[in-house]
Formats: C-alpha cells, sequence, structure tokens
C-alpha cells in the first residue's frame, strides 16, 4: 500500500515538475525576444570541443542532434530527470517480482537450500518417513527438522513464546547475516525480527524454561525469516519434554529430474503428511504476494511508459516550436525534412540513453535499498535484488526506446510544415 502511494505521489511530482519547469520558460521571455525570435534565445555555453570538423563516430544529423543536447543541457534536464524517474518505476517492481519469485529468496526464509520437504504434525509418521527415505537410493542427503515452541524469558522478566527448530542445521546450512548455525547444545540462532525484538547479538545469552527449569543459551548467530511472522530460533539441543508443533524431512536428491515424481510417490504414500518440492513450498507460502507483485510491476511498466510517451511528446513540441527559426536557416542551408527530423530524433535518444543508465543504477541502489526496507520489515537482515538481465537491461530498454521513437515522431511531425520565409528573421 505505501509503496503504491508513493509511486503515484513521484508520477504526480514527475509531471507536475515537468509542466512547471516549461511554464516557467515563459517568463524569461522579453516583449524584443518574443517579437523578433519568438521564443527566448539560450545562451548555447558547453560542448565548444564537441565540433562537426573533428567528429569522426557519428553521422552529421546525429552529431548535430547530440551537439545541441550538450549545448543546452538546463533546456533537456527536466526530460532527463522524467526519464530516470521513469527508468527507475520501471525496474524496481520488476526486479523485486524477480527476486521474490526466483529459487534464491529461499535465504530469507530460514531454510537451506534442498531439493523436497516433507511436512507433518503427527510425530508417529515422522519414523515411517524417515526409514523410507533413508532406504531411497534416489535420496543423497536428507534432515529431520523439529519445531516446537518453548518460553523465553524477555528482559523485563516477562515470559513469551518462540518457535524453535531443533536438528542438524549444518546437513542443509542457510545463509547468517552474523555469526554461524548453532553447533553445541548451548548455543541458538535467532531470525532478525527476534533478534531486534529481544535486544540481542551474537554473543549474548537468552533463558529458555525447558521442562519447567532454565537453561541458558549463547546466540551463535543471526539469519533471515521471512515465514512464521520472522520469528523463528534454530538450536540442536535434544527435548522430550515438550510438545511437538511440526516436523519437516529436507530431502536431496541424486537426480533433480526425479523431484516431480517423488513428490507424487511420497505425497501417495505419505497421506498424512505434505509433500511438496521447494519451489511449490515457495509459491504456496508467497504465491499471493508474488502474484501482487507481478501485477505491480507490469502496471509500473505501463504507467512508466505512458509518462515518457507524454513528456516526449509535449517536450518535443515545444522544443520544435521554440526552434522554428533556426529549423527555417536548416532548411535554407539545405538540410531536407528527414535530416531535422533524424537530429529531434536523435536529441530524444540521447536523452533517454542517459536516462536509462542513471534510472537503472538508481532502481539497483536506492531501489533496492527502498525494496530492502520492505522485506525487512517482514523478517529480512539484508536484502539484494535477483536481477533478470533479459528484462532489466535488454527488453526494458528497448521497450522505452521505441515508445520514445514513435513520441518524438509524433512530437515533431509539424518541423516540416515550418516554411523559410515566415520564420527566418533578420
Amino acid at each position: 500500500m505505501a509503496l503504491g502511494i508513493i509511486g503515484i505521489l513521484l508520477v504526480f511530482l514527475s509531471i507536475t515538475g515537468y509542466v512547471n519547469g516549461v511554464l516557467k520558460r515563459f517568463r524569461k521571455i522579453s516583449a524584443a525576444e518574443a517579437i523578433r525570435f519568438g521564443t527566448s534565445q539560450d545562451k548555447k555555453i558547453g560542448a565548444k570541443r564537441f565540433t562537426l570538423v573533428k567528429n569522426r563516430l557519428f553521422s552529421t544529423n546525429v552529431f548535430l542532434g547530440i551537439k545541441d543536447v550538450l549545448a543546452r543541457k538546463k533546456l533537456y534536464a527536466t526530460m532527463l530527470v522524467v526519464l530516470v524517474m521513469s527508468a527507475f518505476i520501471m525496474l524496481v517492481p520488476q526486479n523485486l517480482y524477480n527476486t521474490i519469485s526466483s529459487k534464491s529468496f529461499i535465504q530469507y526464509m530460514g531454510i537451506g537450500n534442498y531439493d523436497l520437504r516433507i511436512q507433518t504434525n503427527k510425530p508417529e509418521g515422522t519414523d515411517e518417513i524417515v526409514k523410507t527415505i533413508d532406504g531411497d537410493r534416489a535420496v543423497s542427503k536428507y534432515a529431520v527438522m523439529t519445531t516446537k515452541i518453548f518460553k523465553v524469558k524477555m528482559g523485563n522478566g516477562i515470559e513469551e513464546n518462540i518457535k524453535v527448530e531443533l536438528g542438524d542445521h549444518s546437513v542443509f546450512p542457510i545463509e547468517y547475516s552474523e555469526g554461524s548455525a548453532p553447533a553445541s547444545e548451548n548455543e541458538i540462532a535467532l531470525s532478525a525480527i527476534n533478534a531486534d525484538e529481544m535486544n540481542k547479538k551474537v554473543g549474548d545469552v537468552i533463558t529458555l524454561l525447558i521442562g519447567g527449569k532454565e537453561k541458558d543459551l549463547t546466540v551463535s548467530g543471526l539469519y533471515s525469516d521471512v515465514t512464521n511472522g520472522g520469528k523463528t530460533a534454530k538450536a540442536v539441543f535434544s527435548d522430550d519434554s515438550t510438545k511437538v508443533m511440526w516436523t519437516i524431512v529436507c530431502v536431496e536428491l541424486s537426480d533433480e529430474s526425479l523431484v516431480e515424481s517423488k513428490v507424487l510417490e511420497y505425497g501417495d504414500k505419505f497421506d498424512f503428511a505434505k509433500t511438496s518440492n521447494i519451489d511449490e513450498f515457495v509459491s504456496q507460502t508467497f504465491g499471493s504476494t508474488i502474484s501482487s507483485v507481478e501485477m505491480a510491476s507490469y502496471a509500473a511498466v505501463a504507467v512508466a511508459l505512458v509518462i515518457m510517451v507524454l513528456v516526449t511528446l509535449l517536450f518535443m513540441k515545444m522544443l520544435v516550436a521554440r526552434d522554428r527559426n533556426s529549423i527555417a536557416v536548416k532548411k535554407a542551408l539545405g538540410f531536407t525534412n528527414l535530416d531535422i527530423k533524424k537530429q529531434y530524433v536523435s536529441r530524444s535518444v540521447f536523452v533517454l540513453f542517459i536516462g536509462i543508465i542513471f534510472g537503472t543504477l538508481l532502481a539497483n541502489t536506492l531501489g533496492e535499498l527502498l525494496a530492502g526496507l520492505m522485506i525487512s520489515s517482514f523478517g529480512a537482515s539484508t536484502f539484494n535484488f535477483t536481477v533478470n538481465p533479459l528484462t532489466a537491461y535488454v527488453l526494458s530498454p528497448l521497450l522505452m526506446i521505441f515508445v520514445i521513437l514513435i513520441a518524438t515522431m509524433i512530437g515533431i511531425s509539424n518541423a516540416g510544415k515550418i516554411k523559410i520565409s515566415e520564420n527566418i528573421k533578420e
């Protein structure tokens, strides 16, 4: 909800700021300039070393288009800012969707990297599952994780519940933002949210009530977990006094192509348990969130493209209107209507390329930071975008270039109608 409001606000400020910037230029037009030239005359400072005689890289029309942008930087600055913000709006939701829908997102779920999981809340069925898994030659390794609820003593003396996952956490290790996995019975690892609420860091001690007795555990590490409200812990001590909430058997197969068949096989055999591959588990856990972010990414692309079209169209029409005298001079010097169109297209594409570069950098830095702040509220201590290079660095820029070219061609359509005799002033 908050990101949606921020996005709408950015769009509103972008369009409002651009229109105000254009309208403010009318205040700078003196009566003499309006009568003589029809527009204000910019002092073309810059691009002095960028001369046509030294040009070896571009055609004449492309060169003149780029030189105009460099010579009138302030004029194109507003358009550049809007294009940067549009690229930012387009890329951030895409990167966020690619991140939460990728397999690597399991590192933020407090689980290791394995092929399938079998979850049951019936302790008596665990032995049957383990016996079957242990005798299956297709299984390369497995681990049994049991989750129980214990009482933990807070700093103010109040006792609260804490979910602790017991088992060998070295079989399928997870990534720790600080410290490491618990290795002995007097160690415990905390999720980021639990650590924040308890005001604990690596090396601190927490006290659990186990079987009516207090047990001091040293915090060995901190990790991200966006499941179960982000409030979990991991330990390796043994306990028979507390009721089991659920048991998860994590399985890695020697051949990944067998995952689907094993899911069906174990699902039929263990009808009292829930069997799923890791991708399916992520989809089941965050399916609605992933779908919402996916829809938001498509909407962001549409909004960004609409902004680009409107701004480019408005800017090009304004530019043709203020440059009609120079256009008439170019025509008198022998430039054709096609040459002039190429120059204007070169200007918009050059500004767009700069906008794409800065927009992409901004999306991968500030965008990642903002997304990280949102994800951290669910329990992720660290966050990094998983970028799809094809969509982020190829398809999106091509789509932006396409709409900019269309908007530019429409915006400069009247340039060919400018007559030399009516616009060349003394």
